[in-house]
């Protein structure tokens, strides 16, 4: 690619003004670009990232035409990049209008390179100190990264053939991020050649093998290998792992001073118990072991299921079905994503080539509405008294996205009581989508179900009111077993303890992270870390991933043999989720979402902003933790 003249003048307007002040006064240094006037302008209630990030129509032509200029000055010069004086903070401070409170976060998830202020032979030299991380997805996977970083020992199980997790399984027609590419990648390995606005499950799972080589990590991971029981042994402060080998079934045991669990919450399949599934002749599938096999070319195909998955499955098979039948329990909240399926365009992908930084701002950017935006208006008002809204910014919301809806089914009208949700936006997950729901639902040979099943025959599904649907194919797009981690692992605590027992159907983690009774046991993305309307769960495993690593280092500075949580920083710590869960959307709305239990207990969600979070998770309180030494097995709180 070229940086003529030309191409600036061709291309500056492609890209978002306040990602480009900010990159290209990073490149120039020309700092009349980050003046006053052209300062973002943000609220706590927005729906939708504004045009020109606030900014008035004639102040955004302005600040184009000092990019350009910025810019022609910049590449005529000859300078190298990046010889300037201004710095990450000189830029944060314009971002944030010199509010200093969310500093330390923005210049992490610019992805400021974090010096290594210890390791473990600094602090602990010659001391025998394993951590085994189960899988090696996204969580794994940079688990792993800290760990070396540090230079501790570990090894990586994956019941797997490769990297990827969750987008090594699930490899459905459409699989494809619903969060945007560049706020879901990691802030320490951010790259500028995706292909897509919301990257395909290929790109991704290429992402991830590509980190794993860059960092040296595939040589500690035992693929084929599934952890099947992990037990504490308090003789020597180790985990025990039982791993079995997938291919041949053969157990092996081995022993971690500290385990990880990085595999998520949303890896166990969740089949409903339909009345005589079994007898259903035509083939049945769920979204998540979708395989190569499956056809669906020419057949009659049922999908049960209106969530991401079946989102994204539906629109991708219907031109190549005979007939298309989706049974809907509730319609999901969509946000308009117009570049929903879209290659990214050729003026982006020049503003990524020519100027180094762009795709950090961009990605700083859309963290930075994610964090701050959509968190008031899915917070519920006490004082509000509707079905359908928790809150007066929430009924905006709403208003704002029926809207859509409604432009998206003229000349369809009769779908609009089933495609309209009753309940508030933010009680369940939201969707993004470019209109080709709309049009699926409106294809001829596209049946909508809202009917309750009542079970299944040889020959398909048969509703309450009696009506049948023939079915070839069944297509179960019924989620995933969110609220039961950890729950693929029989693992035993101290004296034995079951977690299974010890958790019942309310798993729960101090920080999201350690449980009392379960020493040197740590979770990525653990219970009630999940985001429903802000931010990317990359950021919430990246915290995690800190606290954990601090939690770490105090084992190895103190000599201690083992470290867990005080039960009264859990039990407070639990208390504390819950307030913050009752005052969101989703917990004042009674609709059913998989964020819940039976009990209707959110075991999920983070509720509070992100920035609390990421606080929480800077360091390790000493009076949250219980210390154990080996010698003389005393405790420490």
């Amino acid at each position: 690619m070229t940086t003529s003249a030309q191409d600036i003048d061709r291309f500056v307007d492609a890209g978002e003004l306040i990602p480009l002040l900010c990159s290209v006064a990073e490149l120039s240094g020309d700092r009349t670009l980050l003046a006053d006037e052209f300062r973002p302008k943000l609220d706590l209630e927005m729906i939708a990232i504004p045009e020109f990030g606030g900014l008035s129509q004639e102040v955004a032509e302005e600040a184009f035409e000092r990019i350009r200029n910025a810019l022609k000055r910049h590449f005529a010069s000859g300078r190298k990049n990046g010889q300037t004086d201004l710095s990450a903070e000189d830029l944060v401070d314009f971002l944030t209008d010199g509010s200093d409170e969310y500093a330390d976060l923005m210049r992490h998830e610019l992805g400021e390179p974090e010096p290594v202020t210890w390791t473990k032979d600094e602090v602990a030299v010659g001391r025998d100190f394993v951590v085994g991380i189960v899988g090696a997805g996204q969580s794994g996977l940079a688990m792993a990264r800290a760990l070396r970083r540090s230079g501790i020992d570990f090894v990586m199980f994956e019941k797997a053939d490769k990297v990827g997790g969750t987008w090594r399984w699930n490899a459905y027609p459409g699989c494809r991020l619903d969060t945007s590419t560049l706020a879901y990648s990691y802030s320490f390995f951010q790259r500028r050649d995706w292909r897509h606005y919301f990257a395909v499950r290929e790109e991704i799972e290429d992402y991830y093998n590509d980190f794993a080589e860059h960092e040296r990590l595939l040589e500690s991971i035992r693929f084929n290998s599934k952890v099947v029981r992990a037990s504490w042994k308090e003789d020597d402060s180790r985990w025990e792992l039982a791993v079995e080998d997938t291919r041949s079934c053969e157990v092996s045991t081995v022993r971690v001073q500290a385990l990880v669990s990085a595999v998520g919450f949303l890896n166990q399949p969740k089949i409903p118990d339909f009345a005589d599934l079994d007898k259903c002749q035509g083939e049945k599938v769920h979204s998540a072991e979708w395989h190569s096999g499956v056809e669906y070319r020419g057949k009659r195909v049922a999908i049960i299921g209106t969530g991401a998955s079946a989102y994204q499955i539906a629109p991708n098979i219907v031109d190549e079905v005979e007939s298309l039948t989706i049974f809907q329990r509730s319609a999901p909240w969509i946000l308009p994503a117009p570049l929903y399926e879209a290659e990214v365009s050729q003026g982006r992908q020049w503003l990524m080539e020519n100027i180094p930084t762009y795709h950090r701002w961009l990605r700083m950017w859309e963290f930075w509405f994610s964090t701050i935006g959509k968190y008031a208006v899915t917070k519920a008002d006490p004082n509000w008294s509707s079905t359908e809204s928790v809150s007066e910014p929430n009924q905006r919301f709403r208003d704002a996205l029926v809207q859509n809806i409604r432009r998206q089914y003229v000349g369809h009208e009769d779908l609009l009581d089933s495609v309209i949700p009753s309940y508030p936006v933010g009680a369940k997950r939201m969707l993004r989508d470019n209109g080709r729901w709309a049009r699926t639902l409106q294809q001829p040979h596209t049946v909508l179900v809202t009917e309750e099943i009542d079970k299944f025959d040889e020959e398909g599904i048969r509703t309450v009111s009696g009506d049948h649907h023939r079915a070839h194919l069944t297509v179960l797009a019924t989620g995933f077993d969110g609220t039961n981690y950890l729950g693929t692992i029989d693992v035993r605590g101290r004296g034995g303890l079951s977690l299974r027992e010890h958790w019942g159907d309310e798993s729960r983690a101090h920080k999201g992270v350690a449980i009392p009774g379960f020493p040197n046991l740590f979770c990525v993305q653990g219970p009630n870390t999940g985001l429903v309307a802000i931010g990317s769960q990359t950021f919430m495993a990246e915290c995690a991933i800190n606290y954990i690593t601090e939690c770490l280092r105090q084992l190895l500075v103190t000599g201690a043999a083992a470290i867990e949580p005080t039960q009264d920083a859990y039990r407070g710590y639990v208390k504390w989720i819950e307030e913050g869960n009752r005052g969101m959307a989703w917990a004042a709305s009674a609709e059913r979402s998989w964020y819940r239990n039976a009990n209707g207990t959110n075991t999920v969600s983070w509720p509070y902003p992100l920035l609390t979070y990421y606080e929480l998770t800077r360091s390790v309180e000493e009076d949250e933790v219980v210390m154990t030494y080996p010698s003389t097995q005393k405790t420490s709180v």
